[in-house]
């Protein structure tokens, strides 16, 4: 997770059609993609924006985006334009998709500092708040899906064992407790109480089906990381072998041509299997 977006933006050039640039928002809470728009939304207008990019909650599939990080919290950069080619891919061929890429505000402490208190922890909580917004102008978590990469994927998993009822299931790439980049062994009286931590939080992440990617060679998201995750009986764990596809890092892997064009196709039907099944659930249910 350390210097990814430096790392990203070193690597990528992804296209996303923009009605606002960065430059041009201060301090922005997020941004909406829907279809080929991309619109960035500023903190004070979130709640009244929402109305002008949900017209119609009940029959709209909303995914929250949560992004990777250096060192999270107020005063990083936060770049909405860099989501995943994979999910801007479903939001383009989906009318009925919204994705809401969501700038974190949590700051997380060093390898000396209390691993309770890493960031992923805290964005936990923010999702929270977050998706109680989205359900009170009327998505339903049955129709919310979230998604993250790095320190969003762990954030995601760790939502995942906070606030399992508050959506309907996840997809993630390359999470990782954080300090893998440093080269030292997880084992290390510095580092194994953060693994340790993070292991134990992501092993209550058993409430929803998701999809979990990893890529060998990825030096900041180790897969043999997260080699417990196969006793997860709820869990896809995928581990690929990136390909020769215009990424130099494999932690970047998922914005690649070669991750969108094999991987879309999956992802959306873990969705749309997701959806039957809370449909049939809901039927069930009366």
């Amino acid at each position: 997770m350390h210097k990814v977006f430096s790392l990203l933006i070193t690597v990528l050039v992804l296209s996303a059609c923009q009605t606002v640039k960065q430059a041009e928002i201060k301090n922005p809470h997020g941004a909406f993609a829907i279809g080929d728009n991309f619109n960035y939304v500023q903190r004070d207008k979130f709640a009244s924006d929402l109305g002008r990019y949900i017209p119609n909650p009940e029959e709209t599939v909303l995914f929250i985006y949560n992004h990777g990080t250096e060192n999270s919290g107020i005063g990083q950069e936060c770049y909405p334009d860099q989501i995943p080619s994979y999910a801007r891919a479903i939001v383009r061929q989906h009318p009925q998709t919204v994705l809401y890429y969501l700038c974190s505000q949590e700051i997380g402490v060093s390898s000396g500092g209390d691993p309770k208190q890493q960031r992923y922890f805290r964005r936990s909580t923010e999702i929270s708040r977050i998706l109680g917004l989205f359900r009170a102008h009327g998505v339903s978590a049955d129709r919310t899906f979230l998604l993250g990469h790095s320190g969003g994927a762990s954030t995601t998993l760790v939502a995942a064992a906070d606030i399992p009822d508050a959506f309907n299931g996840f997809i993630v790439t390359a999470p990782g407790y954080g300090f893998a980049h440093t080269g030292k062994s997880r084992e290390t009286k510095e580092l194994a109480p953060h693994y340790n931590t993070w292991k134990a939080a992501v092993e209550k992440a058993r409430g929803k089906p998701g999809l979990v990617y990893a890529f060998t060679g990825d030096t900041f998201a180790p897969p043999t990381d997260l080699y417990f995750m196969t006793g997860m009986s709820n869990l896809q764990l995928i581990i690929q072998s990136p390909k020769s596809c215009g990424i130099s890092d494999f932690h970047a892997y998922p914005w690649s041509r070669c991750f969108r064009t094999e991987e879309t196709p999956k992802i959306w039907n873990y969705i749309q299997q997701q959806l039957t099944e809370e449909s049939q659930q809901a039927v069930y249910a009366q």
